[in-house]
């Protein structure tokens, strides 16, 4: 290992980051001349290695715990990588670790992808291992080192590897699904929100989502996949949202593979003239169960604040409008709010305000 950075990768479609040390007990040098590899196995390459100071004990991901190699793979886009073996040559001393195991970013370092024993003898050994890994587009592994004993000295190296070398294929990333349009159209004040595909592979359905700024998504629907998910030609779906809103609006599609993985279309949207208007209508307040009964019309997310005339929230729900007819709510008020008193009911709704005073009166 003359350098912390990867020697070959051959494949143009792949790249490998530096190896770095994690959780180093000290400040050890990572690439050192010191007890070189060379004629210790066959192909050893001497001169530098990767050396860290490990704390003894058994198997530690804290930050003062076992120590690491720590490197990524990535993939180019629209391709994938499988990790199939790994070799490298390690050297442990008598206070080194004594089992190594490499994890894997997949699962966030949970589950080791392969494990393996180690002598602390201080002699380079060279092993190689077939590894099961999955499929990926970027994968970030760490090598740890532990199950040493006795006692490691801080600074002082005990663990060195040196000539990794990692084997694998590339190979192209299958979406679930190939989009092939994504389409909205306004008929008698209902959207109808159309799609379609070319390839669904495991595909388990698809929710439509709408959005009235293109940022906060909600869902409003879903449809099963066609063919059970699988299917080599067109596949065509229509939505129908009956209570569209008002002015500009932005849908999009969220399929779900069967994995629980999910992939998004284009968003799309479309504007609306008119539509039901937003209106506060009658309110009543009820001091005996303490909630204020709302009367409003509209389409859409609607926000029911109470404040007192300084400005102190009371009191904030969250409801959905879906008629566009008169609805009724209530919201909680305080049991600390009395007989007299003046109070401000604010309703809010898209980009329109409503305020009206009131007076605690019964």
């Amino acid at each position: 290992m003359q350098l912390s950075t990867p020697a070959t990768h051959p494949s143009s479609l792949l790249t490998a980051s530096d190896i770095s040390q994690g959780v180093n007990f000290g400040t050890t040098s990572f690439l050192t001349s010191n007890s070189a590899s060379l004629n210790s196995y066959t192909g050893a390459s001497g001169d530098n290695n990767a050396a860290l100071a490990c704390r003894t004990g058994p198997l530690n991901k804290t930050a003062t715990g076992s120590s690491y190699f720590s490197f990524t793979i990535s993939a180019v886009s629209g391709y994938k990588f499988l990790l199939q073996s790994i070799a490298l040559g390690l050297r442990s001393t008598n206070s080194g670790p004594q089992t190594w195991s490499i994890y894997s970013s997949v699962d966030n370092f949970t589950t080791p992808i392969y494990t393996s024993s180690l002598s602390n003898n201080s002699s380079w050994v060279f092993q190689q291992h077939s590894i099961s890994s999955s499929y990926q587009e970027v994968v970030a592994y760490r090598i740890y080192g532990f199950d040493g004993v006795g006692t490691a000295a801080i600074n002082i190296a005990n663990w060195r590897i040196d000539d990794l070398e990692l084997s694998g294929q590339v190979v192209p990333a299958t979406l679930p699904v190939h989009w092939l349009y994504t389409d909205l159209y306004l008929l008698n004040n209902r959207v109808m929100v159309a799609w379609a595909t070319t390839w669904e592979e495991n595909n388990l359905r698809y929710h439509v989502e709408r959005s009235a700024e293109g940022e906060s998504f909600l869902r409003i629907g879903e449809l099963t996949a066609g063919f059970s998910g699988n299917s080599s030609t067109e596949q065509v779906y229509q939505f129908w949202d009956n209570n569209p809103l008002p002015g500009r609006s932005y849908y999009r599609i969220v399929q779900e593979d069967k994995d629980g993985s999910l992939n998004f279309s284009a968003v799309k949207s479309i504007f609306i003239a008119g539509g039901t208007s937003f209106s506060l209508h009658r309110y009543q307040v009820d001091l005996f169960s303490h909630r204020i009964s709302i009367a409003c019309k509209g389409v859409g997310q609607t926000i029911f604040q109470l404040f007192t005339l300084h400005g102190q929230l009371l009191s904030r729900e969250f409801r959905n409008l879906v008629s566009g007819h008169d609805e009724l709510f209530s919201i909680p008020i305080s049991a600390e709010i009395k007989r007299g008193s003046l109070l401000i009911l604010s309703v809010q709704q898209n980009n329109k305000r409503v305020a009206s005073r009131l007076i605690i009166c019964n």
